[in-house]
């Protein structure tokens, strides 16, 4: 689909109310196919799931400027794709960067959201700063390897990366499933990466005042540094209609998706309160 100017791959499935999804950082739809934690193919038929490579992700074309990498952008981009597939109304959800993707969205849109799902949300407000250093040195690598060498460091490098009891189950699926940062060039690498250090959510009371009537799924798991229990319940703090789950192990993260359905059927016929200027 031509969004924003650019070329977005955008798969759609099922009937009903739309579910638009969003991936995380340097991820893509390939790489959430591969690895298959979220279990789409067992999704609601009668929920009619949204899912799309992020700009410069994956199938999607990538633009050069960091702004647009922001969530704030992001955000804009998964309203976009809302519109082009006609979804006036959705549950917006999303997965580390695709979960600040769906808050912006949310932000800059109350009156559409009928609910939110937000997984794994990555390091916000005091704990930002460290990241965003991070991310800026990490332009540096992957702008000059790109992705591919990149993708073979993250590889060997994954015990840094995600929690010891992920990686005991999941580690040959990890290492594979990187469809998203191999894809990736030098420069895009080096522009998101950019985009992801200049970025943040907009303060607690102001989050708090948006989306406070919003139903909200927060689920997020331990021993996870991009990704801290305390990122998601900072977030369950401010937004009064929340729940949190936290996955203490293996088996607390195998009943995600069953978590994530539950929670949208019963999140369906929520109709979001008027705006009134």
């Amino acid at each position: 689909m031509k969004i924003e100017n650019l070329d977005f791959n955008v798969r759609t499935t099922g009937e009903g109310t739309p579910f638009v999804w969003a991936h995380g950082l340097l991820s893509s739809m390939a790489t959430e196919d591969a690895l298959d934690w979220y279990q789409w193919a067992g999704f609601p038929p009668n929920v009619k799931l949204v899912r799309y490579d992020a700009r410069g992700h994956g199938q999607t074309q990538a633009s050069h400027k960091p702004e647009d990498y922001h969530w704030r952008s992001l955000g804009q981009d998964m309203l976009a794709v809302a519109d082009a597939v006609e979804a006036r109304y959705f549950i917006a959800g999303g997965a580390s960067m695709g979960c600040a993707t769906a808050i912006y969205a949310a932000l800059q849109a109350p009156e559409r959201i009928q609910g939110l799902v937000l997984l794994i949300p990555p390091n916000i407000w005091e704990k930002r700063a460290p990241q965003g250093k991070n991310y800026r040195r990490m332009a540096l690598i992957g702008g000059l390897l790109g992705g591919p060498m990149l993708a073979r460091l993250s590889s060997l490098r994954m015990n840094e990366i995600v929690p010891g009891w992920m990686l005991a189950k999941e580690g040959k699926r990890l290492a594979r499933a990187q469809h998203g940062l191999r894809a990736m060039s030098g420069r895009t690498l080096r522009t998101v990466l950019r985009g992801a250090a200049l970025t943040d959510l907009p303060t607690r009371e102001v989050l708090a005042a948006a989306l406070r009537d919003i139903p909200t799924l927060i689920l997020t798991w331990v021993d996870d540094p991009t990704h801290p229990v305390w990122s998601a319940e900072e977030l369950q703090r401010h937004l009064p209609k929340s729940e949190l789950f936290i996955a203490k192990g293996y088996e607390d993260f195998q009943t995600i998706p069953q978590r994530i359905r539950r929670f949208i059927v019963s999140t369906i016929h929520y109709q979001p309160p008027p705006i009134h200027y």
